[in-house]
């Protein structure tokens, strides 16, 4: 006898898992099918579409019927997709018979499996199709489907329950999940086979089985009225493939997903429906040596409302001024039809009443007016149809009691967009809310009195008020965080309305909570009679996140810590939050007013953060130090020139630092007469100094300058520019002085500069400095058509940040450069007036730049001994936009009543030391930054305004603050970046 099965299957072979043949059954038009899992119910549902399966009676599928050969050989040759001839009428096998009532259908199968070269019978001349077919017979075939068959015969098992020659076969199937054990944990290969194992299997076989040969689009069809689906006879590379519909010559606009299996993908048409006419599939992308066909048309219609079924719960509705009823519209492919509702009539009792289509749930309504009815005696009789059409639907209702809720749904919980969880103060989850009257209709707005239908919540674990229900609308719920929770996690919120309940999940995230606070480490001085001193500290979260400076800042405004402060003055409202500097530099460290603890006393500090799920502290004492006093002076920024033909200008600017190291501006009341800063001047080559600009200096001499103890801040911030005149040496001398006019009168520190003024005949060297790049700023629209070059120049060009100044460098024999007088130059051109124009005032020279492009300058100036020299400078205009790359100011501005009072300033003005930047290195300060304003796009805001009177920020970039006001936090913005000071 011959092996039950031989199956011979080769790369070429082409293999079809489904037929395209369509069938009305499905798995629910069988009895013995109806109480498989959904899961299930689609493999059998796939297999009998397909026609590869069917009933053995028209209600029974034969779920556990044993199959015979001539069942099996019908479901094979359609699984690969053989060529049948159905019209064939005689068999090469003597047991085969068109005559056969029982098994003569499976005959034109039979011939093609053998044909196909898959089995040559059970026996010399014999089929036998009522034989039956093992499981282990069944796995090896399916196995063989795969081309697997190699692998198979490479395997082993242990199963006493399969033949030996099917051990391989099994255990490969079982690995793969073509089948699967008993109960009992064996297989079972020699009991026969049962009808759901075979359409079981082969359903598995097919989601891995891929074709030899070339990638073809099989078929496209219209599966929704904005939905295609196109099939692939294989798996295709998604990474490369794209799909494309047209109608005719018109593009379709559509979305593309395809399957996991990647043997399908649909196309969502995204601006219309599809309608009746000829569509066009066509697949791209991929490499043409693996494609085959790449095309599919189909022919499409327009979309029609095929059954009109009601949906409601009962027969029964509520008495009530508003009940609504629902009926479903399907259209062709089973979808709620997009059909409007006006396209319907409905006949209620005899008279018509409108129809409204419901966008959120697809379903047409109906509502009526119930409350004058009798309960339980009246009826109403509905007649729904599609107008002009024979698809209509009835019903008649029986009019219940009023209604009440009985049951609430809550639907999909909804973040603030880009979330999936609460994490900011302010944020609102939002949640639908449906109420089902007794009759499980839904209880439309208004239907009820509102104390029936409102909600109240519980939320659990409790939040400490961190979560709240807040008012939403009738069909929505809204859960605020009100403030941060302590603990992220997920939060049950149960809504009530009247005896009913619902609940849902709301995620809260705890990363802006502190947990836990330690101070940071302060490398600065704390000395008796200090003001303004600040101190840094950290907070972590719930999972050890380390926390912003804004984080602890608004921790500290939602009275977050615990401080206690001793030795020093600091804010103490809010349990000591208050200290905790909200915005600035400083912002989340803790500021002291003033140091008040003597000389080697302490200020203590205890830090701590106590709730119900956090008890943490942290503790720091600060030895402090003698008041500060002057101890020395120092250079700040470059060395001033050391030599100089006359008439050159130098500057030099000093400071004063304490015993500590830092620069001192001002000391505690104890030592003002104490110390006093002098400035001399000394030998005839020196003019008085320029740019003093404050009426607190006393002039002792014509060249000798006082800075009193009360006054170090001018000297400290002040540039102190002097101009040299004749041949010479001299040197300018800055005197630190303790006890000054007293016997015992000492000097501290001292500290000069000398400079010596070259004759005119020196030897030096001349050449100018390179210009960096301009930007094109006489074609850009930023300087008004009045205010462009002129003769003589114009006040902008040589006042203004958007020009490059000429400027001519001398150095002598030794190397060292030598300050020169300005104004040398006595002519300049450009080589291309529409790259880069020249405006000349005097013997100053400015380079402007016009349109993007390079150009040369050609310079004359004069040297010191009176001849000239001619030089080019080579110069790059670009159009690259004006943007700022860096701002900077002070953190903070100690000002006085009399500047603010009720007056309006520069809102500059208010951040000291403000600078920009550009991207062409160009910088902006003072009153470059009114008159660039807009081309810099700065911009200003005020917030945390304190004291009892308001700050404004007006039109023109001016700050108008009132009497009364303490203090308030000013931010500067321009191109995306910004600085904050903190106004005191």
């Amino acid at each position: 006898m011959k092996k039950t099965l031989s199956v011979v299957l080769t790369s070429a072979m082409a293999l079809s898992m489904f037929s395209s043949l369509a069938f009305a059954k499905t798995s629910a038009d069988f009895t013995d099918l109806k109480d498989l899992d959904a899961a299930t119910q689609a493999k059998f549902d796939a297999m009998i579409s397909a026609g590869i399966f069917d009933g053995v009676s028209d209600t029974t599928f034969g779920l556990k019927d044993e199959m015979n050969r001539a069942q099996f050989a019908k479901v094979a040759a359609l699984i690969m997709g053989l060529d049948v001839n159905k019209d064939l009428q005689t068999s090469t096998f003597s047991d085969v018979s068109v005559t056969d009532a029982a098994n003569g259908y499976a005959l034109p199968y039979i011939e093609a499996l053998k044909t196909a070269g898959v089995t040559d019978g059970y026996a010399e001349g014999q089929y036998n199709p009522a034989g039956k077919v093992t499981k282990e017979q069944l796995a090896t075939f399916l196995v063989r489907v795969l081309g697997q068959d190699a692998a198979a015969k490479g395997k082993t098992g242990t199963d006493t329950t399969v033949s030996d020659w099917a051990q391989g076969y099994v255990a490969l199937a079982l690995e793969l999940k073509l089948l699967s054990n008993g109960t009992d944990g064996t297989f079972g290969g020699m009991t026969n086979a049962t009808r759901d194992l075979l359409v079981s299997g082969a359903y598995e076989a097919k989601q891995q089985y891929v074709p030899a040969g070339k990638v073809s689009v099989t078929d496209a069809k219209a599966t929704g009225v904005q939905q295609v689906t196109v099939n692939f006879n294989k798996p295709i590379d998604t990474a490369k493939a794209t799909l494309a519909l047209t109608k005719g010559t018109a593009d379709i606009a559509t979305t593309v997903k395809f399957a996991d299996d990647k043997k399908s993908a649909v196309l969502t048409l995204t601006d219309v429906k599809v309608s009746e006419g000829s569509y066009t599939a066509t697949l791209s992308g991929l490499d043409a040596a693996g494609v085959d066909k790449t095309t599919a048309t189909f022919t499409a219609e327009n979309e029609k409302v095929s059954k009109l079924s009601f949906v409601n719960a009962s027969d029964h509705i509520a008495k009530s001024a508003k009940v609504i009823v629902k009926i479903k519209a399907e259209n062709q492919y089973g979808e709620n039809a997009s059909i409007n509702g006006g396209s319907y009539t409905a006949y209620v009792s005899g008279a018509t009443q409108p129809l409204t289509r419901n966008e959120d749930t697809g379903l047409l309504e109906l509502t009526l007016n119930t409350s004058a009815n009798q309960s339980e005696i009246d009826v109403v009789p509905v007649n729904v149809f599609l107008t002009n059409s024979s698809v209509s639907v009835q019903k008649t209702f029986k009019v219940g009691t009023e209604p009440y809720v009985t049951k609430v749904e809550l639907g999909t919980v909804k973040y603030p967009t880009g979330k999936t969880a609460l994490s900011s103060t302010g944020d609102v989850a939002e949640i639908g809310i449906t109420r089902y009257d007794q009759y499980g209709d839904v209880i439309p707005e208004t239907a009820i009195p509102t104390n029936r239908t409102d909600y109240n919540s519980i939320i659990t674990p409790y939040s400490f008020e961190a979560l709240k229900l807040v008012t939403g609308d009738y069909d929505t719920v809204k859960i605020s965080l009100d403030k941060a929770v302590e603990k992220a996690g997920d939060y049950t919120v149960t809504i009530y309305v009247g005896s009913a309940s619902a609940t849902a999940t709301v995620k809260a995230e705890s990363s802006k909570v502190a947990n836990k606070v330690e101070f940071d480490s302060f490398s600065g001085v704390l000395a008796h009679g200090d003001t303004n001193k600040y101190i840094p500290i950290i907070a972590y979260d719930a999972n050890g996140n380390k926390l912003s400076a804004q984080d602890i800042a608004d921790q500290a405004a939602a009275k977050r810590f615990s401080l206690s402060i001793s030795g020093a003055t600091a804010a103490t409202g809010n349990n000591g939050n208050d200290a905790i500097v909200q915005s600035g530099e400083h912002k989340g460290q803790i500021k002291l007013d003033s140091i008040d603890a003597s000389a080697n006393s302490v200020v203590f500090m205890n830090l701590g953060i106590y709730s119900a799920n956090v008890q943490n502290n942290a503790q720091q004492s600060f030895t402090i130090q003698e008041a500060r006093k002057p101890e020395t002076i120092v250079l700040d920024g470059d060395k001033p020139a050391q030599k100089a033909l006359a008439g050159a200008t130098s500057t030099v600017k000093w400071f004063v630092k304490d015993q500590y190291g830092e620069k001192l501006d001002k000391m505690i009341a104890d030592y003002d007469g104490d110390y006093k800063v002098l400035v001399t001047v000394t030998g005839s080559t020196y003019a008085d100094f320029t740019g003093l600009g404050s009426t607190n200096l006393t002039q002792a001499t014509d060249k000798t300058y006082d800075f009193t103890a009360t006054h170090l801040e001018d000297f400290n911030s002040k540039d102190l520019k002097f101009t040299a005149l004749t041949a010479g040496t001299a040197k300018v001398e800055a005197k630190l002085i303790q006890n000054p006019g007293a016997t015992n009168e000492s000097t501290l520190k001292t500290i000069d500069s000398s400079m010596e003024v070259v004759a005119n005949n020196t030897d030096l060297t001349y050449s100018l400095k390179p210009v960096s790049d301009l930007y094109a700023t006489l074609d850009s629209g930023v300087v008004a058509a009045g205010e462009k070059l002129m003769t003589p120049a114009s006040e902008w060009v040589f006042n203004g940040s958007l020009g490059r100044k000429v400027e001519i460098i001398a150095k002598n024999t030794s190397g060292d450069e030598v300050a020169i007088p300005a104004g040398r130059v006595v002519s300049a051109a450009s080589s291309d007036q529409n790259v880069a124009q020249i405006a000349q005032d005097g013997g100053d020279v400015v380079v402007i730049g016009n349109k993007a492009g390079k150009a040369t300058i050609t310079v004359v100036y004069t040297l010191a001994d009176g001849s000239a020299k001619d030089e080019t400078i080579d110069v790059n205009v670009k159009t690259d936009q004006v943007v700022t790359a860096v701002i900077t100011a002070d953190g903070n501005n100690d000002i006085t009543t009399p500047t603010v009072g009720t007056t309006t300033v520069d809102a500059y003005k208010l951040l000291p030391n403000l600078k920009i930047v550009d991207n062409y290195g160009v910088e902006y300060t003072d009153a470059e930054l009114v008159r660039y304003a807009d081309l810099l796009g700065i911009q200003y805001v005020v917030t945390d305004v304190k004291g009892s009177g308001t700050v404004t920020v007006n039109a023109d970039r001016t700050i108008t603050v009132s009497a009364g006001v303490t203090e308030f936090n000013i931010k500067a913005i321009s191109n995306g970046k910004q600085v904050t000071t903190f106004v005191n």
